[in-house]
């Protein structure tokens, strides 16, 4: 017969471990940066160097979509108003400057609504300059508003040089900070967050699969944005909904894109799965 001293110390163990009653075993992530949140809590589910800095790559454009969405809730830009596409954001999101592109033309006019679709679908660095120019007069101006706003919402770790997600050793980020960026853009646009889970964008004849693989996996994703450097991997914001519980999940440094899907929805299965017993 086991005593009841030996049973408290056996649970005890087990609480320590993360195995308790109602709790899954925590996972492991061939990835180096990963966070797990939930989304109305804001309780971390699982962490992986979640305050190391890190490189954001393209996942930079969801803060480069927050300072627009809010100057248009402000009232200092509109859907409908037109961005011209200067020589420089033609060049930097051009097929042949190894970026992401919506092929927008250098000369030519596009609604912001074309180009918040081009930036956070096909992720468009012509996007994303072109917006920030036409948000603040040229993109270094911008910079330092995304800053600003990086400081207002507490994503104190991170520093932005540019607009886009170019490679700069300036621009870091922490999966935690990340992870706040997408919890914020979410409660606080539901009129603009359904740009990030449209499955395509088509522009000048070209149509172009959004960049998210949790869209097509039938998990509830819904969002947010992907990233990839050479230096720094493939990396992952994202989003999804089940039983009406929102989780938030943050990867980085994949080596593969089947890797960092692979990952990102295992973390997410499981974050479901915990919660659930």
């Amino acid at each position: 017969m086991i005593r009841p001293a030996v049973l408290v110390a056996l649970a005890s163990l087990l609480l320590l471990a993360g195995l308790g009653p109602g709790r899954a075993a925590a996972p492991q992530t061939s990835v180096p940066y990963a966070l797990l949140v939930d989304f109305d809590s804001g309780a971390t589910l699982f962490a992986k160097n979640a305050d190391a800095p890190m490189s954001p790559a393209s996942t930079t454009k969801i803060l480069t979509a927050e300072v627009v969405f809010r100057a248009i809730v402000e009232g200092r830009l509109r859907l409908d108003d037109s961005a011209p596409i200067s020589p420089r954001a033609a060049r930097e999101g051009d097929a042949e400057s190894g970026g992401s592109s919506m092929f927008a033309q250098a000369g030519s006019l596009v609604r912001v609504d074309d180009l918040l679709r081009g930036l956070v679908i096909a992720s468009g660095n012509d996007a994303a300059i072109a917006l920030a120019e036409r948000v603040a007069g040229s993109e270094e101006a911008f910079v330092a508003l995304m800053n600003q706003r990086a400081r207002e919402l507490g994503m104190t770790r991170s520093h932005f040089a540019n607009a886009w997600g170019e490679g700069s050793p300036r621009q870091t980020v922490t999966a935690r900070d990340m992870a706040r960026l997408a919890a914020y853009v979410i409660r606080t646009y539901p009129q603009f967050y359904p740009y990030f889970g449209e499955p395509e964008f088509v522009w000048n004849g070209v149509r172009q699969p959004n960049r998210n693989p949790l869209l097509a996996m039938a998990i509830g994703a819904d969002g947010v944005k992907t990233g990839h450097l050479g230096q720094s991997g493939f990396g992952l914001v994202g989003s999804a909904v089940q039983g009406g519980r929102r989780l938030i999940l943050v990867l980085n440094g994949a080596r593969t894109e089947d890797e960092r899907a692979r990952e990102a929805r295992r973390l997410l299965e499981w974050g479901f799965q915990a919660a659930g017993r």
